[in-house]
């Protein structure tokens, strides 16, 4: 059978070399220097031979490379044939690389099912006994792109579940120097080995290990396998080309291939017909043509949705110029705010120091108008005093003081003494700040009053007209209530003398309006608009004297008691000044 199949290769090659012997060239013939000891060298040799016999009279130029050479190569399309691992020639075949053979030997029955890896770690390790335990382990291996030294490993690792990118703790890639990574377990240097199925058999043939140094983990058990293994199982090692062969070239060379007789350990060249399990392992590590597909979709779809993809870019760059713009904005406001707050913070100090301030110079102000009120008020407790004194001292003299006369003067001269202690200590809180004391008053009774002591303070020849009205009652510090009063007597009294006024009149009328008393002091003199506008104003003042501070302390008593004051012009043609308080809810006393 044999024979037979040798002779119709031979037949079939003589004919297509002869329709391409008019164009004789040079076939490059690349092989993964790896490919030893799975591939006996006689039986690498004797597949060049027949390669060569196959491509006459064109020459075959051979090439031993390594890995990344080779896939550098085929990526090129500067091998048109190639020796490597299944999984290699896979990887390229969206560029045109084509599996054509599979090795087939006595150590795998099934060339679908011939590659794989087996992890390895030293025989002592008893933290480590399955793929979990290898989690962020140290490892040693052959290459990244290694088939069963490293790919279908990672492969097993990925279909546990795990991320075959971060699964170690760390990789040490050995290339072909592939008894450093049995070394490394050994010496404890690597935690585990990833070796691919087959070599351990071969380190163990050339000495360089005994079993019994060593553990195997997540081993695997296949009837038509011989070697340790803890992956599943994948196509041998394989025959492949490029495009760049004719395919009369190519059926010359698989019929060649296919017909040569097995050789060394008995391998030889047989047709596999299932790569569905390395198809799965490249896709699963996005490897090869899954890995190129994702990067030319990837550019596709830049390149298809450009203008919207720009626009997005756009919008985001306008975006972030905005923000960095308003952010910039922002901070500059922030800190104009910043310092407005300290400004405006100054400012409130210094009015409150102001204030202070100025509320002392009123109590200072208040007391010496005070002073002449009190000493009028202290006349009479004092001129009681004196009078009793004198009887008792009269009494004595004549020999008439009794016990009872004697009782009755001192009680008297304590009471009136009371009162002038009363009348000094309310001069006295006033001028310490100490809150005054409110309480209910007739409106007219102290506005008497107050024309009394204005009259007997100023002798001032001027009329004031306080007509009788309906009693109103206001909660007042009675001595604060008649200095205003007395003040704003003063201020018109003063002001009709300079206006040169004939007769000159001050006219006061109380009611009530509403929850309202109210307290108007009108004068018969003139007084221009103008002034009365300044006179609205908190801080101004057209007196220089009176009150030493000039209505500003009237201002300020009137509005401690809750109430406020107006200026207007009176229907005379004088000013008249409006007082309004709160007027308590009844009127009855």
């Amino acid at each position: 059978m044999n024979k037979i199949l040798r002779l119709i290769a031979a037949v079939i090659g003589f004919l297509l070399l002869n329709v391409q012997a008019e164009e004789p060239k040079e076939y490059a013939f690349a092989i993964n220097s790896a490919v030893t000891p799975l591939l006996h060298a006689a039986f690498v040799n004797q597949t060049i031979k027949t390669v060569e016999r196959a491509v006459e009279p064109a020459k075959l130029k051979v090439m031993y490379v390594e890995l990344p050479e080779l896939e550098r190569l085929i990526e090129d399309h500067q091998a048109d044939f190639f020796i490597s691992t299944a999984a290699t020639i896979r990887r390229y075949q969206d560029l045109g690389a084509r599996d054509v053979l599979t090795a087939s030997s006595p150590f795998s029955k099934n060339p679908n099912r011939s590659e794989g890896s087996l992890f390895i770690v030293k025989a002592d390790r008893s933290d480590i006994n399955s793929v979990s335990d290898l989690k962020d382990k140290r490892a040693a291996a052959g290459r990244p792109t290694a088939f069963g030294m490293y790919l279908a490993a990672m492969g097993e690792i990925a279909a546990d579940g795990y991320d075959p990118k971060t699964f170690f703790r760390s990789t040490q890639f050995y290339g072909l120097n592939r008894d450093q990574i049995i070394k490394d377990v050994l010496n404890g240097k690597a935690d585990v080995g990833i070796l691919r199925a087959c070599y351990l058999e071969d380190a163990v043939n050339r000495k360089v290990v005994t079993t019994d140094q060593l553990k195997f983990i997540n081993l695997k058990s296949d009837p038509d396998h011989i070697c340790l293994h803890s992956t599943r199982l994948y196509p041998n090692w394989s025959f492949g080309s490029n495009p760049s062969v004719p395919p009369a070239v190519l059926s010359a060379v698989a019929a060649g291939l296919i017909a040569q007789k097995p050789v060394g350990i008995g391998l030889y060249w047989s047709v596999a017909s299932d790569y569905t399990a390395v198809d799965n392992l490249l896709k699963s590590l996005r490897l090869g043509s899954y890995q190129r597909f994702s990067k030319e979709w990837f550019w596709q779809r830049i390149v298809e949705y450009r203008f919207w993809i720009l626009s997005a870019l756009a919008a985001f760059v306008l975006l972030l110029i905005h923000s960095l713009i308003v952010s910039r904005t922002v901070d500059i406001r922030t800190r104009e705010l910043k310092e407005s707050l300290k400004r405006e913070n100054r400012s409130f100090n210094e009015a409150q120091k102001a204030h202070r301030r100025l509320m002392k110079m009123q109590r200072a102000a208040v007391v010496g108008q005070i002073s002449s009120l009190i000493a009028h008020e202290l006349n009479q407790p004092l001129a009681g005093i004196k009078l009793y004194a004198r009887t008792l001292q009269r009494a004595k003299d004549s020999g008439t003081l009794t016990e009872d006369k004697l009782g009755t003067a001192l009680t008297e001269i304590r009471t009136d003494a009371d009162l002038a202690a009363a009348i000094v200590e309310r001069v006295r809180s006033y001028a310490k700040g100490t809150r005054s004391e409110r309480v209910s008053s007739e409106v007219s009774e102290l506005v008497n009053k107050a024309v009394r002591e204005f009259k007997r303070q100023s002798g001032e020849r001027v009329e004031v007209w306080v007509p009788q009205e309906q009693p109103v009652y206001i909660i007042v510090n009675p001595l604060e209530f008649e200095l205003v009063i007395i003040n704003l007597l003063r201020n018109a009294a003063q002001a009709l003398q300079e206006l040169g006024v004939l007769n000159p009149k001050v006219a006061l009328t109380i009611k009530r309006e509403d929850n309202k008393a109210l307290i108007a002091i009108e004068d018969n003199g003139h007084i221009e608009k103008e002034k009365i506008e300044k006179l609205s104003e908190p801080t101004n003042s057209t007196k220089a004297d009176g009150l030493g501070l000039g209505l500003q302390i009237v201002r300020s008593i009137i509005e401690n008691h809750g109430g406020k004051i107006f200026f207007s012009q009176a229907a005379s043609g004088g000013l008249r000044v409006e007082i309004r308080l709160p007027a308590e809810e009844t009127t009855e006393q």
